[in-house]
């Protein structure tokens, strides 16, 4: 991965993570390892192309890696977060209950989550 030069840390994680379909797939990704054909299914509208390319960049940044499922090589391959993905758990958790707090002023219908403890 490139480095580049950001104005501040909040820039660099919204870099890192930022954008429709990253969030999308760190999401469903929290839970534990997810194969392509999963991750597209639980991402609505994105493309095989988009999903390849935001698993790479996620790849790339260390936050997702990709590993063989099974012993033949043709059964596919999972995604699943690094330790460092991982630690993107309270960020994505403080976002999702935001979300969740917040549905009522933003969103059409609801997520159909229980409001986090506080």
């Amino acid at each position: 991965m490139t480095k580049a030069k950001f104005n501040c840390p909040a820039e660099m994680t919204v870099a890192l993570i930022g954008g429709k379909w990253k969030a999308i797939l760190l999401y469903n990704l929290r839970k534990g390892p997810q194969r392509f054909g999963v991750l597209k299914r639980l991402s609505p509208g994105i493309t095989p192309a988009t999903l390849t390319r935001q698993l790479r960049e996620l790849e790339d940044a260390q936050l997702v890696s990709r590993s063989g499922v099974g012993a033949d090589r043709l059964a596919g391959v999972a995604y699943s977060l690094t330790d460092r993905g991982e630690s993107l758990r309270p960020v994505l958790n403080t976002m999702i209950r935001w979300g969740v707090e917040h549905q009522k002023e933003y969103a059409i219908g609801d997520f159909g989550m229980a409001i986090f403890q506080k």
